[in-house]
């Protein structure tokens, strides 16, 4: 008897007392509003690379193809997988297509090369310059028409807009700023 007497104190002695409880809880708690921010704002800023990654690489995939089949390519808006939007917003998706009969559209006998989605649950703007509403490669890796500037922003403006500049030749990069050196702006 006198053993579980023993026991029973010496557990007792190990305990926290409420007090400790809550005085731990409530440093979880101010650890965890210090730190859910910083953890959606990293999120957040890794989520529009990714898209940005995405993006490149189907401008690299539309470059190479049309150099190497000597026909055009298209990189357009889509919200079908099928079919161009006459639009500059790009974050419900884009397309990338052989375009044989060089008329910028799609055609049912064009052979369509890869369809990109938004991924996850937080959404990129994605919207391109003024009147470009689709990117065209030629044969020779050189964009068609005028220099775009493609902007991601994030909704909940955790992180900074960023863009992807095209340049006539093909070559893409990615910008703090314009091309003019002016700020990204988001919306609308």
């Amino acid at each position: 008897m006198q053993r579980i007497a023993d026991l029973t104190r010496a557990v007792s002695k190990n305990g926290f007392t409420l007090i400790e409880l809550l005085i731990t809880l409530a440093v979880g708690v101010i650890v965890l509003g210090i730190g859910i921010p910083s953890l959606q704002t990293l999120l957040a800023s890794n989520h529009q690379s990714s898209e940005i990654n995405n993006f490149v690489r189907h401008l690299s995939l539309a470059r190479s193809y049309a150099v190497k089949t000597g026909y055009d390519h298209v990189l357009c808006p889509s919200n079908d997988d099928s079919s161009c939007l006459d639009a500059t917003h790009w974050d419900e998706g884009f397309i990338l297509f052989q375009d044989s009969n060089e008329d910028g559209a799609r055609d049912m006998d064009e052979t369509l090369l890869r369809v990109s989605q938004p991924s996850g649950k937080f959404g990129i703007d994605m919207q391109s310059t003024q009147g470009r509403k689709k990117i065209t490669y030629r044969a020779d890796g050189r964009s068609a028409g005028s220099n775009l500037t493609l902007t991601f922003c994030d909704p909940e403006s955790d992180v900074e807009p960023k863009a992807v500049i095209l340049s006539n030749t093909g070559r893409a990069r990615i910008s703090r700023t314009r091309w003019d050196g002016t700020p990204l702006t988001c919306g609308s």
